[in-house]
C-alpha cells in the first residue's frame, strides 16, 4: 500500500464539518457550478466560527486546485459555502 495517501469530503454542495479533530489540510478543488460568481471559506474547526484558514472567490464556471501544503488544523475541518453554487472537495490526512 503507498504510504503518504489522503482522505477526501467527496463532494460537498453546502456548508459541512468535513473532519473533527487534529488533521493535515493538503488541498481544496472548488468549482463554481451556478453560472455566476460564488466565495467559500474553509475553517480549522468544527464551524464557521474557527480559525478561517483559506477564503476562494470564483467567477463563473471557474474550477480552481488550491494546494494547502499540509497545513496542520488542531481542531477539524469546517467547509462554508458564502455565496453562489459550488461543487468542492477537500483533501486532508
Amino acid at each position: 500500500m503507498p504510504s503518504g495517501g489522503c482522505r477526501t469530503s467527496g463532494v460537498l454542495t453546502a456548508s459541512a464539518t468535513v473532519f473533527t479533530g487534529s488533521c493535515r489540510l493538503v488541498s481544496i478543488h472548488v468549482c463554481e457550478v451556478g453560472g455566476s460568481t460564488a466565495e467559500v471559506k474553509v475553517f480549522d474547526g468544527t464551524s464557521n466560527s474557527g480559525k478561517e484558514i483559506a477564503r476562494l472567490k470564483l467567477s463563473s464556471g471557474q474550477t480552481i486546485e488550491f494546494d494547502m501544503h499540509s497545513v496542520l488544523c488542531e481542531n477539524g475541518l469546517f467547509f462554508e459555502e458564502v455565496s453562489g453554487a459550488v461543487a468542492c472537495s477537500i483533501e486532508f490526512s
